[in-house]
């Protein structure tokens, strides 16, 4: 599941400050000095509290290791998971926090999970009866520990809990690892059936759990979230290989949907380097692809006046349907619905600026 990739690609993964609070916080209430762990592994204790902070996720690895062996317990994932809040998650967690259900605070965990980890690969499946989120992670380097996949996965579902303020019961959890030697705090915290040494990390939610309002939520102050959430990836991406395919796809989009084979050959490359190329940085063409037309689309619907044809043809879709349908999936509204809102957002924004 999890494919470790040359050490040399290590140094250019990265982890939140806040993410690692989260462990600082799990390892004093185990009675160790976070401070002094940290330092073993190189890691400055200072840039904490620091927004937007970022450790290397070698070294982050590394302090999982020394922070499960001088504590004693295997289940160290699960007490951090218990401190994860919204600086965790970075500018994710507040937009996570604004949305109007649990399922469109999923959807964007899932879309800006690499914001959070450089080595997160998050897919959130929405079926017919139920939801299924699964977790890898790819370092870059040395395999990640089990208890790394214990605090996503539960980190998670804490998070979903304080959001609503109340109960949130998962229909199942699978793991890829061994039961442990206290399986009752896994059942504890999940409450729900467990299996073990599965081929996914994942979480299985119904759909009515998914649907649930978030006390608070409001979607316009969300989606400007999500903006800025974006950014802060585009920035991440900056001068690396990745950026390069970007930049191929935005000019071919109006074009029409642009193969891997034509992208890779404006790249005068073959579609195995630029698949390999991509595997280094912990993406995929096709994942691009779908980042960079979801954004795009967010800013012609916001700062343009063309029409959903028009819209759909200049991010590469055959027609309206197929844009529209795409874009409910990215936000389970229509195109039409998301402008509309956007709209009254700004006017709104408008009016209690003059008063």
């Amino acid at each position: 599941m999890v494919n470790a990739a040359p050490s040399t690609l290590a140094s250019s993964r990265t982890a939140l400050s806040g993410y690692v609070l989260a462990m600082a916080h799990a390892m004093s209430e185990a009675g160790l000095d976070y401070t002094a762990l940290m330092a073993e592994v190189g890691l400055d204790a200072r840039h904490l509290e620091d927004f937007g902070y970022r450790y290397s996720q070698e070294r982050v690895t590394q302090l999982w290791r020394l922070a499960v062996e001088r504590s004693g317990d295997a289940n160290f994932g699960l007490k951090v998971a218990r401190h994860i809040r919204p600086s965790s998650y970075h500018v994710v967690g507040q937009a996570m926090l604004c949305s109007e259900t649990l399922r469109s605070a999923t959807r964007r965990f899932a879309r800006f999970a690499k914001l959070v980890s450089d080595s997160a690969v998050v897919h959130f499946h929405e079926g017919d009866a139920q939801c299924e989120l699964s977790i890898a992670l790819v370092t870059g380097g040395s395999l990640p520990r089990y208890q790394a996949f214990d605090t996503v996965l539960a980190g998670f579902l804490e998070y979903c809990r304080w959001m609503l303020h109340g109960e949130l019961q998962a229909l199942s959890v699978s793991f890829s690892h061994p039961r442990g030697e206290k399986p009752e705090e896994y059942d504890a915290l999940f409450r729900c059936p467990i299996h073990y040494e599965q081929d996914l990390n994942q979480l299985v939610f119904s759909n009515e759990d998914m649907n649930r309002s978030i006390p608070g939520g409001n979607e316009e102050l969300a989606s400007l979230l999500d903006e800025l959430a974006s950014r802060y990836l585009a920035d991440r991406v900056q001068g690396r290989f990745s950026r390069r395919v970007r930049e191929v796809l935005l000019v071919k989009l109006p074009n029409g949907e642009p193969s891997r084979a034509d992208t890779a050959q404006s790249l005068a490359m073959t579609e195995r380097t630029l698949a390999r190329r991509l595997t280094e940085e912990n993406t995929t063409f096709y994942e691009i692809l779908r980042q960079l037309r979801e954004e795009q689309a967010y800013s012609y619907l916001k700062h343009t006046e063309m029409n959903i044809e028009e819209i759909a043809l200049q991010l590469g879709f055959s027609d309206r349907g197929t844009f529209s349908r795409a874009f409910k999936s990215w936000t389970g509204k229509r195109p039409t619905e998301w402008r509309s809102e956007q709209e009254a957002l700004t006017g709104d924004i408008a009016i209690s600026a003059q008063e």
